[in-house]
């Protein structure tokens, strides 16, 4: 990859919000049940970057960049509103304190959900949004350019991946299985808008359980992929790929408070793009930290050869394979899953930038 050469920026106020926004585009998943019978919110800042700022003494000092991006359902946003709002504040006052302690914390949300799900939200104003998991990349500049070049140069189609879910579902083995694109799942086109990345939702009552398997490892804390599922997942990929796409499929997953399994075909994932910001940006590694609770964002915590690189993780709520993944990152902080995952998420943020501090500090 190219490496993009950051430029300096100087304190200065934060420019007003400016919301970045795209029109949907119809794809053969838009709102449809795949079954035969059945920019950008925020703009404090710019890019992550190293930046010039006037101390209180008038003398010039280089702050440490630091980038913070957060995945928002099950994590960033908590069901109880007054522990949402904490988090809300806290990041916003950390980052002010960490600038006056010489590190520039930039923040930004990473999520499965389309931009305009991502505005609804009334999240503080970020520096980042990288919408559709990963699928696009949005500063205060608007859509990275780069990120849609690169992503469009792996083949990789959603509506591909969809006619393909129609074609096996129509063979014995997968016959019944009750299958939708998540944008008729959760009722908004737009989640099926991005043409690299296709999410598949399969209903659990509809899912043949194999030998041993029972409806209890459907269950987020004791997940456990259906065997069935599993190879409707291997069966379509190995169908792209035979036609020469390049794509990541995800784990699959518990769809957070939704009687589904899903998981997700894309020519990139949240682990692709922030590989490509901390190229972007000239990050190291344990200068990222990312959260997370749900089995798409273990790609998050490593680099794009599945390691441990140092980076810095939080991890909240129950997913097993989460969990699991994190007990092998040096740097990860896993949250106790009866914690809140607000509150858990500000706790290890602040834990993490304490740390960097610390280091920077002279």
């Amino acid at each position: 990859m190219q490496a993009v050469t950051p430029t300096t920026r100087t304190n200065q106020s934060a420019p007003k919000r400016r919301t970045v926004r795209t029109e949907a585009k119809e794809s053969f998943g838009d709102q449809v049940n795949l079954s035969p019978a059945q920019g950008r919110p925020g703009g404090h800042l710019t890019q992550v970057q190293r930046a010039n700022y006037e101390a209180a003494s008038g003398v010039t000092r280089s702050l440490v960049p630091v980038l913070f991006l957060s995945d928002l359902d099950g994590t960033w946003l908590s069901p109880n509103a007054e522990n949402r709002k904490a988090l809300d504040q806290g990041v916003v006052e950390l980052k002010e304190e960490a600038r006056e302690k010489g590190v520039d914390l930039q923040f930004g949300y990473i999520s499965a959900r389309p931009l305009e799900r991502i505005e609804q939200e009334s999240l503080p104003d970020s520096d980042w949004s990288i919408a559709n998991n990963g699928g696009y990349i949005y500063s205060t500049e608007g859509k990275d350019p780069v990120w849609e070049d690169r992503k469009r140069a792996f083949g990789f189609t959603a509506n591909r991946a969809f006619e393909i879910a129609r074609e096996l579902l129509k063979s014995p083995k997968f016959a019944g299985l009750d299958v939708s694109s998540v944008g008729k799942v959760v009722g908004n086109p737009a989640a099926d808008a991005c043409p690299e990345s296709a999410s598949l939702c399969i209903h659990n009552d509809s899912v043949r359980l194999g030998k041993g398997e029972s409806k209890g490892q459907l269950e987020s804390e004791h997940f456990t992929a259906p065997s069935q599922v599993q190879a409707f997942a291997d069966a379509i990929s190995k169908k792209l790929r035979k036609e020469g796409a390049e794509f990541q499929q995800s784990p699959i997953y518990p769809y957070h408070g939704k009687p589904y399994v899903m998981f997700d075909l894309a020519s990139v994932n949240k682990g692709d793009a922030i590989a490509y910001l901390k190229e972007k940006e000239n990050l190291t590694p344990d200068r990222i930290i990312i959260a997370g609770d749900g089995g798409n964002d273990i790609a998050m915590m490593l680099d794009q050869q599945g390691n441990d690189d140092g980076r810095r993780a939080i991890v909240v709520g129950e997913n097993a394979s989460l969990r699991a993944a994190a007990e092998g990152v040096s740097r990860a902080i896993i949250q106790s899953p009866e914690q809140d995952c607000s509150l858990g998420v500000l706790a290890g943020l602040r834990q993490h930038v304490e740390e960097i501090i610390a280091q920077v500090q002279p």
